[in-house]
């Protein structure tokens, strides 16, 4: 399971910041035409650079493989994973801490680098699966994670009340997966991929109802300011990310038939 677990709490601290918890905002942007447009632009921003990242990572992962230098990375040992975690690791907590005082383009810049090196992942993942598996659910996660997102921004159910849940159940799957660390039990896998794929799929509808309650209320007070827009974008987009990408490798752990 991707290292998203260890993320959330920072992915947090930084995105909170740009938010307003005012109880009224909601009401406010809809009397507020130019509010509404820009709070528009903005969650359209977060979902596109969400995929140019996804795209960015399949384009990465695909040179890996073509030009040998996958074979390369996998002949320095287990290591070299180990120092990539803790280099994204690295690179959401210093996005989360530093976010006031980095620009726009820096965290832009930031966000690349990390879908640049998620690309190693899913290079390694098209190695482990057949191809036309990983195609296939890389679409079926798409159009989940698409309807799913869909549902977040335009319910008018508050979805907080999921939070508490679905931050249990990553505890829960950390767990497991540090366990099947050990025994490297089939069902234990299996469990931790039914587990992810119900947890992100809740945590995809939540997010986006987050992003756009904030990209409202940021919109009412910081429509002219393009650094805080520019900002919000980018965390909103890991968000996003991290939570396709999440649910990506849940379908693969159950759906995706390893190689012999």
């Amino acid at each position: 399971m991707h290292n998203y677990f260890y993320m959330r709490k920072d992915l947090n601290m930084g995105f909170n910041s740009f938010q307003n918890n005012g109880g009224d905002w909601m009401q406010s942007a809809g009397k507020n035409a130019v509010a509404q447009s820009v709070a528009s632009k903005t969650i359209a921003g977060v979902y596109g650079w969400m995929a140019f990242g996804v795209l960015l990572s399949a384009m990465v992962g695909m040179g890996l493989i073509q030009s040998g230098g996958l074979q390369a990375i996998l002949s320095m040992g287990s290591g070299v994973f180990i120092a990539l975690m803790i280099v994204q690791i690295g690179l959401v907590i210093g996005m989360s801490f530093a976010a006031n005082k980095l620009s726009a383009t820096a965290l832009k810049g930031m966000f690349l680098l990390y879908a640049s090196l998620t690309g190693i992942t899913f290079a390694t993942i098209m190695v482990i699966y057949p191809i036309g598996n990983v195609v296939a659910l890389f679409a079926v996660a798409a159009l989940g994670f698409t309807a799913l997102a869909v549902f977040g921004a335009v319910t008018k159910k508050n979805l907080g009340f999921m939070s508490t849940f679905l931050m249990m159940g990553l505890f829960m799957i950390i767990g497991v997966g540090i366990i099947n660390m050990f025994v490297h039990s089939e069902m234990l896998r299996t469990f931790t991929g039914w587990a992810g794929i119900l947890v992100f799929s809740g945590l995809t509808a939540y997010d986006s109802q987050r992003i756009r309650e904030g990209a409202y209320s940021l919109s009412l007070q910081s429509a002219g300011d393009s650094q805080a827009m520019g900002k919000f974008m980018i965390f909103g987009a890991l968000t996003m990310y991290l939570n396709f990408i999440n649910l990506f490798i849940s379908l693969l752990q159950i759906f995706g038939g390893r190689k012999d």
